[in-house]
């Protein structure tokens, strides 16, 4: 059976480079920025990753290449590669870029109100970024404005009375939720007037004996946009976790 040594490199042999957006990846990243001396006047990554999240947002996330940023950058596409080593690093570093757009919610109040403020917030900003959406996943969210929500959300949670390893479980449902509805809102489950009414048509034409209960709320099934949704996702979410909270503070 194997043992973790059998997992490790040769000695003399330096481990590979850590991947893009692993918290290995990032906290490296962290490391280089502080050594680095930013030069007056030249190019900086928050100007690379603006670029980035204009170039998806009006092409698309396939139009996304360090070519074509450095043209709409109008600077070398060489140049980028100071700041960012690969496309994939570009996109990680942009994903970050637009969750810096989320306006956090004020830590004052019943915390359920700060919990669905934050979680509509980190919507708005997904929706309003759809090209960008696939690729939350690229990696994990530990980048600079990722880690800013982080620590507000799980500072407001422990303010209000909840025990720390339920809280980081209710701030990670609660995050996820919202990332899973954004990615189906954006991607090929989103559904258009015209998907809408070939659904409808489906429905119809289902057997009564067969399908009975779908044919019978084609309508119903078919009504829900969205945010509606995702509105009644979040209302039930947080109900549940104010029974949740009830039991372990009490109050």
């Amino acid at each position: 059976m194997a043992t973790a040594s059998d997992h490790r490199p040769p000695a003399g042999v330096a481990p590979g480079p850590a991947a893009p957006g692993s918290a290995s990846w990032w906290r490296a990243r962290y490391a280089e920025r502080d050594r680095r001396r930013p030069r007056t006047g030249g190019l900086t990554l928050a100007r690379i990753t603006a670029g980035a999240l204009e170039l998806a947002d009006r092409d698309g996330l396939d139009a996304l290449t360090m070519r074509s940023l450095g043209e709409h950058l109008q600077v070398r596409h060489t140049s980028l590669y100071r700041h960012v080593a690969s496309r994939e690093e570009l996109l990680i570093e942009t994903v970050d870029h637009m969750l810096g757009e989320i306006r956090l919610p004020s830590l004052e109040g019943d915390w359920r109100a700060g919990l669905e403020q934050g979680a509509r917030e980190f919507r708005r900003v997904l929706i309003a970024h759809p090209a960008l959406v696939p690729a939350l996943t690229n990696g994990q969210l530990l980048g600079p404005n990722a880690l800013r929500a982080r620590e507000h959300a799980l500072g407001q949670l422990l303010a209000q009375g909840w025990a720390p390893r339920t809280a980081v479980h209710v701030y990670l449902t609660v995050t996820h939720f919202v990332i899973g509805s954004a990615v189906l809102d954006t991607g090929g489950a989103a559904r258009t007037g015209p998907q809408r009414a070939a659904m409808a048509e489906l429905f119809a034409g289902l057997s009564p004996l067969t399908h009975p209960v779908v044919r019978r709320h084609a309508d119903l099934l078919n009504s829900p946009n969205g945010a509606e949704e995702f509105t009644f996702g979040l209302r039930v979410l947080v109900s549940g976790l104010g029974h949740l909270h009830t039991e372990e503070v009490g109050k």
